[in-house]
């Protein structure tokens, strides 16, 4: 999850798509594209290897249609990044949609405008 607003009332969460399928190493990633090993996915509370890529976000509503374990006591939180990653990772989703928009991909029910 990149950003929350609107957290009392009808909130929403901008979300990057994550997969657990690796990155081609091969290949050096294209920009919003970050490759976790499984080391440094731990340190973010996940059990696997896993891929965020920042040309995929979703912006959908803070329901449990969307979160489904939103009403356990952890609202459903799996993990936590630090702050300065958490920021670099925002900073690079919104340069991305600002400045390169054309290969942002843009999924979920709350995009202004409609979904590309």
């Amino acid at each position: 999850m990149l950003a929350v607003s609107g957290v009392t009332g009808a909130a929403s969460a901008l979300i990057g798509y994550t997969s657990s399928r690796p990155w081609p190493f091969e290949v050096a990633p294209p920009v919003g594209i970050f490759s976790f090993d499984r080391e440094a996915a731990s340190t973010f509370g996940q059990a696997r290897a896993f891929v965020m890529d920042l040309r995929r976000l979703a912006l959908v509503p803070v329901t449990t249609a969307w979160f489904p374990r939103l009403d356990r006591p952890d609202h459903g939180v799996q993990g936590h990044v630090p702050k300065a990653q958490q920021r670099r990772f925002r900073e690079t989703a919104f340069d991305l949609v600002t400045r390169r928009g054309e290969i942002v991909e843009r999924l979920g029910p709350l995009w202004p405008g409609g979904q590309r």
